[in-house]
């Protein structure tokens, strides 16, 4: 890389105006938006950031009327990553973003013994802009889909957008909505899994719920949608976003992904199944630069419209799968999320409510058709806390999710 100020790159000279001292880390991550911390940390590691002349340390105390000299080189280049014309199902594009319908085989980005042939090539064919954004082998990747998992998948073409999409995903902002078929069928209609996962104990390459500490937080909402004989489609909402999370939790409460080559034991298959039936078929998001909501939705793979078709027959039970119609709850309940934001005086007539039945009642009063299961089903542990059967609101609820 080259040295402080020389060469193409960005030169800011900022003041630190508080009375108070503070880190010049977090200064500056306040200060520059559109950069993560880990980026910010990387350029004052490498001495990019000067205070008052002085090579600055993260814990420099900063204090006021101090002069930031931040240097931001342009990225680096990827020599190992090389652009291939792979084809690319877009969704959505603009000169921010763009979201895919992933297919199955298609690994997301590079990785030891997979070096090319991936998302991120087909990527950086398509959008020559992109190396840079994010760094490392991932340019632009705000969240990751396994490698025969189909469906919705966004990509930042900007560090900002990339920021801003990334703290969407962590705040729970962004919604993940997926479709499954399993073996056999829960008992009920709707439930959450909560379980830590971590490094599966004996098979070092798998996951696994633990409890022994060592795992991370992961939590899925599942909504049983049809039962199929010895199987069932189940429809899936993330809260954390966990390595094989919804793979991992299936088979955990004992009901595995069908064709999940890892965590299904079962050998004898209704069909030929590239890998495991798993479709993110939704993505929510808010526009990272522009703000608007944006819905998403990924039509079933052939395979999976065959699968369920074949199933269908083998039970006789005549239904059929609409995305479009099982979507129309979400888009009724977006709508008058919306409105929630846009008015202050439904939000302070929201603010007397407590329950979810009492939202309904205004939503419906309101011209919105809202159900109570689509509401609690929509919200999972972000809009409402659960006691007994009652489901009640979190203060200005609306704030916390799109």
């Amino acid at each position: 890389m080259s040295g402080f100020g020389e060469g193409e790159g960005e030169l800011l000279s900022l003041t630190y105006p508080k009375p108070l001292p503070m880190r010049l880390d977090r200064w500056l991550v306040a200060q520059r938006p559109e950069q993560s911390r880990a980026r910010i940390q990387k350029f004052i590691d490498a001495g990019y950031v000067r205070v008052n002349g002085v090579t600055g340390r993260a814990k420099t105390p900063l204090r006021q009327n101090d002069t930031v000299e931040l240097w931001m080189p342009p990225p680096e280049p990827l020599p190992y990553l090389v652009a291939q014309d792979i084809p690319l199902d877009v969704l959505f594009e603009d000169e921010h973003l763009i979201v895919l319908n992933k297919p199955a085989g298609l690994t997301v980005h590079p990785a030891p013994g997979n070096k090319d042939g991936t998302l991120v090539n087909g990527l950086l064919h398509h959008c020559p802009d992109l190396p840079g954004i994010g760094g490392e082998m991932r340019p632009g990747i705000v969240h990751r889909l396994d490698k025969d998992t189909t469906g919705c998948i966004v990509v930042a073409k900007s560090q900002e957008a990339l920021v801003k999409l990334q703290v969407q995903i962590q705040k729970r902002i962004a919604s993940r909505e997926y479709l499954a078929v399993v073996h056999g069928a829960p008992a009920g209609e709707h439930g959450t899994i909560v379980g830590a996962i971590g490094r599966h104990p004996a098979d070092r390459k798998k996951y696994a719920v633990v409890h022994d500490g060592s795992g991370r937080h992961a939590c899925t909402h599942w909504t049983l949608l049809e039962r199929l004989g010895d199987y069932a489609l189940m429809r899936f909402k993330l809260d954390t976003g966990r390595t094989h999370q919804i793979r991992v939790h299936c088979a955990h409460i004992g009901h595995p992904i069908v064709g999940d080559p890892v965590y299904s034991r079962c050998r004898k298959l209704p069909m030929a199944l590239p890998g495991q039936a798993l479709h993110a078929f939704q993505l929510g998001l808010d526009h990272p630069i522009h703000k608007q909501r944006l819905l998403f939705e990924a039509p079933l793979p052939e395979v999976m419209e065959k699968l369920l078709s074949l199933l269908r027959r083998r039970t006789q039970t005549g239904l059929s799968f609409s995305p479009e119609a099982l979507s129309m709850a979400d888009h009724s309940l977006q709508s008058f999320l919306t409105a929630v934001r846009q008015d202050p005086a439904l939000q302070q007539q929201l603010s007397a409510t407590s329950t979810a039945d009492a939202v309904v009642s205004i939503a419906r009063q309101a011209g919105y058709e809202v159900r109570s299961s689509d509401l609690v089903s929509h919200a999972g542990g972000a809009l409402v806390d659960n006691e007994g059967e009652d489901y009640f609101m979190k203060p200005r609820w609306w704030e916390l999710v799109g």
